[in-house]
């Protein structure tokens, strides 16, 4: 039996390659999250108000009503249930509850989500919530415009001095292209931080008409059927000393600032003439006035 001949040698960049491991057809599943973080999910993206996410931060961190303390005068807790929890600390400020229900109403008052709502809007709420003719600050203002400013345009800069006043979070529209603007004047639109501030006012203000416009109001739209009517006890008594102490500051930071733009009217009124005076005497030349001792 002959020998074999020898292995001729590789061609020079010759490799040896390890095979690969065929890929998996199917890869597995992520796991999926439980019912709990769907929900804490779907809360965080504001689904339980309609919105496609929450329009402020502290919207976002506000508890649903299920989650509230269910243990009477308010403390945190995080006992599950259905019930009415305290809607106001001692001092008048909101609580979390109450910034989530006003949340729900003001999904309802700006149904194309687009973050502000208009006087009318405002004004048809503090109807529907019980507000007499000359609570309603834009309605009570809604009266004879003249042929240079609408009765709206009067309506709305009262409005609009009010959301200065209190600082309620708003901005400013022209509601009349084209037609000549009320000097300070504009539409005030407020968005969810200054409607939440504005009712949280008038409710701490005024418990009792809160209690009663409220639960109207819940009626009305539907919010949260399982959580029934409001009861009186999760509003306050009376109107807390700190929000007194805020409406005597509010009354004297309302007065100065009227006072400033009547002064800025006056002067602005005091240029207009002397600029058409100046521009009389380039046409005519310097006007004399004889004056008789």
């Amino acid at each position: 039996m002959g020998i074999p001949p020898p292995i001729p040698p590789r061609p020079p960049g010759y490799e040896i390659h390890t095979p690969t491991p065929p890929r998996e057809e199917n890869p597995p599943l992520p796991p999926r999250p439980s019912t709990h973080q769907q929900q804490q999910q779907q809360y965080q993206q504001g689904a339980w108000t309609g919105y496609a996410r929450p329009p402020f931060s502290f919207f976002s961190q506000a508890p649903p009503p299920q989650a509230a303390s269910s243990t009477p005068g308010g403390g945190g807790g995080t006992s599950m249930g259905s019930r009415w929890t305290p809607l106001f600390h001692p001092d008048g400020a909101p609580t979390p509850l109450f910034e989530a229900l006003m949340a729900a109403f003001f999904g309802r008052l700006d149904p194309s989500r687009a973050g502000h709502i208009r006087p009318e809007t405002l004004s048809a709420f503090l109807d529907l919530n019980g507000f007499l003719a000359e609570d309603n600050i834009w309605k009570s203002n809604l009266k004879g415009g003249s042929f240079l400013y609408t009765s709206e345009d009067m309506a709305d800069y009262e409005l609009k001095a009010c959301c200065e006043a209190w600082y309620f979070d708003h901005k400013t529209a022209v509601r009349h292209p084209g037609r000549n603007q009320l000097p300070y004047g504009g539409m005030p639109l407020l968005n969810l931080k200054g409607f939440t501030d504005m009712m949280a006012v008038e409710s701490a203000g005024e418990p009792e008409r809160a209690w009663r416009g409220l639960n109207a109001a819940l009626q009305h739209y539907g919010i949260w059927p399982a959580m029934g009517p409001l009861p009186r006890e999760v509003f306050l008594q009376d109107m807390p000393r700190q929000l007194q102490q805020r409406l005597e500051q509010v009354k004297i930071r309302s007065h100065r600032a009227a006072q400033e733009k009547l002064d800025a009217v006056r002067v602005q009124t005091q240029i207009q003439a002397q600029g058409r005076e100046a521009a009389l005497d380039l046409i005519d030349g310097p006007r004399y006035v004889r004056r008789y001792y």
